[in-house]
């Protein structure tokens, strides 16, 4: 008689922790896909940031480029007309090709 009621009891404690196993599985399985799910948003908010970030870079190369071609020929230019204000002042006749410049 024990034997039989000590099966029953093992039984109830089976179907016990078969719905205990059941509960948590699904909450597993709710946090889970709510973690997925903010996870997911956070990399698309990621990407977005991280594009326009590397376009803001993009743009600051270009302009820093642009600014230093700009600097370096305005550098030539000042070179180029020192040189002819020395030229002058030597009393040398500047010529570019065939067309006298002072």
């Amino acid at each position: 008689m024990s034997s039989i009621l000590s099966s029953l009891n093992d039984l109830a404690q089976s179907v016990v922790e078969l719905v205990w196993s059941l509960f948590t599985t699904a909450g597993s399985l709710v946090q889970r896909t709510i973690s997925f799910v903010l996870s997911f948003i956070s990399g698309c908010a990621n990407v977005v940031v991280d594009f326009f970030k590397g376009l803001v870079d993009l743009t600051g190369g270009v302009v820093q480029f642009f600014i230093s071609n700009i600097l370096i020929l305005g550098a030539i230019a000042v070179a180029f007309f020192g040189f002819l204000q020395y030229q002058r002042q030597q009393g040398k006749q500047v010529k570019v090709g065939n067309t006298k410049l002072n």
